[in-house]
Formats: structure tokens, C-alpha cells, sequence
């Protein structure tokens, strides 16, 4: 038997390598027997399935065009007049109604399709950004690092709700300028947290031989680094999803702009129950229904992200393949 077997191997492992190793099997094994990483992910893929079933099947909520032409068709038709047809049918109504008789479910189920585009849309583009920004710059340190630490440091004291809008609103305040502002206002958090993370193991001893061995600066970052860091930068991923999709169900629970304010989306939901309360009717369920609804899929994404977080620990990982 060699007698160099169970050292630390000097080449980068590779992502094929991680997936193949017997601690990458150990990890799923792990996480299968974590509770809270399969209860997140039951919850996720539940709101993951709505949103795909809306998208390619949109009339199983009862309309027959978009739910945003049907809620503008709905609200139009209360200043024509006071009959208006229950929208989908009554048997929608098993979550209640909205204080002009809107039923709540289909609305809900389809503003799942708008949180969960916007917030994939958002979380893609910072997370790309920052993971590029954030391995460079914990690789070279230097002028690279402190410009990266000065502008993580000035974003996470603005907040970033009204960075977000602000920038939106320079933009035309679409709502794809929302999303596209609000990926300016979060890569800086996903940077941040990469930079911290390749600086920890650019110490170690294959990176040390990577660079000795005459590899450029792009493939020690991407090839030797990036598949060291990245069950933690899954998992962080998962969690800033959650936060992501709070943020935009605050921007439209505040009614910032007209052109959303019929949108499909959760926190509009909220916004008209929070009309209800105003208003003073005994109807909460219009504002709870769709908070629990946000709360669910905060939840289910932060268990699976902290799941994951818990049950992948790369820095005990020998990348032996079997």
C-alpha cells in the first residue's frame, strides 16, 4: 500500500472531482439526514412547481389571457359597474376574497411566476458578478481588495430598498429597470462574501503548487479556488433568494409606481388587504393569507440554504475520487 495514501493531494480539485468524492457522497448522505435541509427543500420545490405550472399551463387559474389583464379587467369593471363576475369561479374562493370580492388563491398562486422570475433574474446576476469580482479580489489583494472592501462596506450601510428604487426610478422604473437596479445594489454582497471566503483558501497547499507551477491568475481563481468555495457559495445563494423576494413584495406593497399596480405579485396582495384594514373591515385574511405565503418560501429557501451550509463542510474534503 502507498505510503503517501491519505495525504492531501497537491493538484486543484475540479468540480467533477467534488461531485465524484467520497465526502461529496458523505455531504448528500448528510443532508438527506438533515431535517431542516429536506424540509426546505419540500417548500422550495413546492413554489418552484407553481411558478413552472403558471408558466406553461397559466389557465388552470381560471383566466384566459394574464392574470395582470384580468386584475386590470377586474378593478376597471368596479367604476362600470357594481355586479362583477367572481373571477375563476367561486371555487377559488376557499382562502377568502379581497374587499371588492377578488379571490385570493389564483392571484396568489400566480404571483409566485413574478417573485420567483424577478428574484432568480436578480440573484443570478449579482451572484455571476460578484463571484468574479470577489475571486480576484481575494486572490491579488492589494488596491483590488481595498476598492472592493470600501464599496462593500458603503453598500451595506445604504439601505438597500432605496437603492434599489432610487436607481429603478433613473432607470424609467420598469420592471425589469427594478430588477436590473437591484442587481447593481446586491452584487457587492455576494463580492464580499467570495472575497472573504478565496482569501481563506488561497492559503492552502494546491493553490501554493497552482501558482509555483506557472498557472495564470484565471485559472488558479476559477479552476483552483472557485470549486473550493462553492457548496458555501451555493448555499448562500439559496438564503439571499429568500431576502430577494422580500424586497420586491416591499417595493410593490408601496405602491411606488402605477404601472404595478395590478400586478399578480405578493406584495401587492398585502397591499390590497392592507386596504381592507384601513378601511376598517374585520377581513384580515387579505393581508395574512399573502404574508404567510412570503413567509413560507423565506423560510423553505433559508432551511435549505442553511441545510446545505451544515451538511457541506469542503475544507474536510480530500477530493479523493473513488
Amino acid at each position: 500500500m502507498d505510503g503517501n495514501e491519505g495525504e492531501e493531494r497537491l493538484e486543484a480539485p475540479t468540480v467533477t472531482m467534488i461531485l465524484r468524492s467520497r465526502q461529496a457522497t458523505k455531504s448528500v448522505k448528510v443532508s438527506l439526514a438533515n431535517a431542516s435541509a429536506i424540509t426546505g427543500a419540500v417548500i422550495t420545490s413546492f413554489y418552484f412547481i407553481i411558478g413552472l405550472l403558471d408558466t406553461v399551463f397559466p389557465t388552470y387559474l381560471g383566466t384566459s389571457g394574464s392574470m395582470s389583464n384580468a386584475l386590470t379587467a377586474f378593478h376597471g369593471s368596479l367604476s362600470a359597474s357594481s355586479s362583477i363576475a367572481p373571477l375563476g369561479g367561486s371555487g377559488w374562493y376557499v382562502l377568502g376574497g379581497t374587499l371588492h370580492g377578488l379571490p385570493i388563491l389564483p392571484v396568489m398562486l400566480a404571483a409566485v411566476k413574478f417573485d420567483l422570475a424577478f428574484s432568480l433574474f436578480v440573484v443570478a446576476v449579482s451572484s455571476l458578478i460578484g463571484l468574479v469580482v470577489g475571486l480576484y479580489a481575494g486572490f491579488f489583494g492589494g488596491i483590488i481588495d481595498r476598492i472592493l472592501n470600501e464599496i462593500s462596506n458603503f453598500f451595506l450601510q445604504v439601505p438597500l430598498i432605496g437603492l434599489a428604487v432610487m436607481i429603478s426610478y433613473l432607470l424609467g422604473f420598469s420592471f425589469l429597470d427594478l430588477a436590473i437596479a437591484t442587481s447593481i445594489a446586491w452584487w457587492p454582497i455576494f463580492a464580499g462574501f467570495v472575497r472573504n471566503k478565496a482569501k481563506s483558501v488561497k492559503m492552502a497547499t494546491f493553490v501554493a503548487s497552482a501558482m509555483t507551477s506557472g498557472d495564470t491568475a484565471t485559472e488558479i481563481t476559477f479552476r483552483h479556488i472557485f470549486p473550493s468555495i462553492l457548496p458555501d457559495f451555493a448555499a448562500r445563494v439559496f438564503i439571499e433568494l429568500g431576502i430577494v423576494v422580500q424586497l420586491i413584495a416591499t417595493v410593490d406593497f408601496l405602491n411606488l409606481d402605477p404601472a404595478f399596480k395590478y400586478m399578480p405579485e405578493i406584495g401587492n396582495m398585502m397591499s390590497w388587504g392592507n386596504s381592507s384594514v384601513l378601511l376598517g373591515t374585520s377581513t384580515w385574511w387579505p393581508l395574512v393569507v399573502p404574508g404567510l405565503f412570503l413567509l413560507g418560501f423565506t423560510l423553505g429557501v433559508f432551511l435549505l440554504g442553511a441545510g446545505l451550509k451544515r451538511s457541506i463542510r469542503y475544507k474536510s474534503w480530500r477530493y479523493d475520487q473513488r
